[in-house]
């Protein structure tokens, strides 16, 4: 190693934070991906990633559209961790960023160029409620709302499907329309 005049001699240092933009794994606050996400695009300028899913789920008010963190209680964040790294865990929503022992979890650029590519607008999945026969549903409006039945037809022409209902000790088969219906999981992604 070649000194400076006047300078004493430095040992290379290792550190294990990196000067360069990277992304990292940031976790958050539960439910508070949103927030986190927004705060520090607005207030740090940080490019951030959180990727969503979209789907329908039933309401007692009725079938509505819901937006959830694929990753709950993580996303992404593009930055220079000494320069930022105090600043992001002090940002409402958010609980640490990421780290095994002393190293902050870093992510290869090409982790999130995979991700983008399969998710619309950069950020968002939507799950389609297909209806197969076969498959157990919910009605979720009409006079047999909120009772559980098995498709048995799908009527494409006339946007309805056939249903088994088990009434009276009996099972029946009646027609509803598909858009009282919806397919009985909890959350799109449960096996």
């Amino acid at each position: 190693m070649t000194n400076s005049p006047g300078m004493p001699a430095q040992e290379p240092s290792e550190t294990p934070f990196s000067h360069e933009l990277l992304w990292y794994c940031v976790k958050t606050r539960p439910k508070q991906e949103g927030v986190a996400t927004r705060l520090l695009r607005w207030e740090l300028g940080v490019k951030v990633f959180c990727p969503k899913i979209r789907f329908k789920r039933a309401r007692s008010t009725g079938v509505a559209w819901v937006n959830e963190a694929i990753f709950p209680g993580y996303i992404f964040a593009r930055f220079v961790y000494p320069v930022l790294y105090r600043r992001i865990s002090a940002t409402s929503g958010v609980a640490k960023t990421l780290s095994f022992g002393n190293r902050p979890a870093m992510l290869d650029d090409s982790i999130i160029t995979d991700l983008r590519c399969h998710v619309a607008d950069n950020e968002t999945v939507e799950i389609a409620c297909e209806i197969k026969e076969g498959e157990e549903i919910r009605v979720i409006e009409g006079p047999f709302q909120g009772v559980r039945a098995l498709v048995t037809r799908i009527l494409p022409a006339r946007e309805r499907v056939a249903i088994l209902l088990n009434m009276l000790g009996q099972e029946r088969e009646i027609e509803v329309s598909t858009t009282a219906i919806l397919p009985d999981v909890r959350h799109p992604l449960a096996g």
